[in-house]
């Protein structure tokens, strides 16, 4: 196994300016959230970075320990999955994550403010369970699961 880059894995991680936020956007009541544009605009920019960067987390750790590449990015999950590193409840949840991100992307007209409230609600803490993966990704050390749940991007 080839040796992990650890300034690689801090830098290219800004989870203590973006948590802050992210929670800050989260502790506000729904209505105040619905009301205000820029809250639920920034809401879908914290939500896009924490994914593309736990993403990019993913894909240095696959490509360090040789494992076979994704084909998508919600494949890189599963990956970390097949390799015991990410627990079966957590690749699930950023399956979904990956959807919602290819939606805000691509369709934005298609996500609902309040399902965006919701996931900061809910799976913010996806991140944070994703960030206690050891930064060797082995399959010694498994994240613990956090809860059943996953992202959520319709109102089912």
């Amino acid at each position: 196994m080839k040796e992990i880059n650890q300034d690689y894995l801090l830098s290219s991680s800004d989870w203590q300016r973006i948590s802050p936020e992210s929670r800050g956007l989260a502790s506000r009541p729904l209505v105040e959230y619905l009301s205000d544009p820029y809250a639920i605009d920034a809401s879908v920019r914290e939500l896009t970075v924490l994914f593309e960067t736990a993403h990019n987390i993913a894909k240095h750790l696959i490509a360090r320990n040789g494992w076979r590449p994704p084909l998508s990015k919600a494949e890189a999950f599963e990956i970390l999955g097949e390799q015991g590193v990410l627990p079966d409840n957590l690749i699930g949840s950023f399956r979904e994550a990956a959807r919602f991100r290819n939606l805000v992307t691509y369709q934005t007209a298609v996500i609902k403010d309040e399902i965006v409230y919701q996931i900061l609600q809910d799976h913010l803490s996806d991140f944070e369970h994703f960030l206690s993966i050891p930064p060797s990704g082995s399959a010694e050390t498994r994240l613990s699961p956090a809860h059943a749940g996953g992202f959520t991007t319709s109102n089912s």
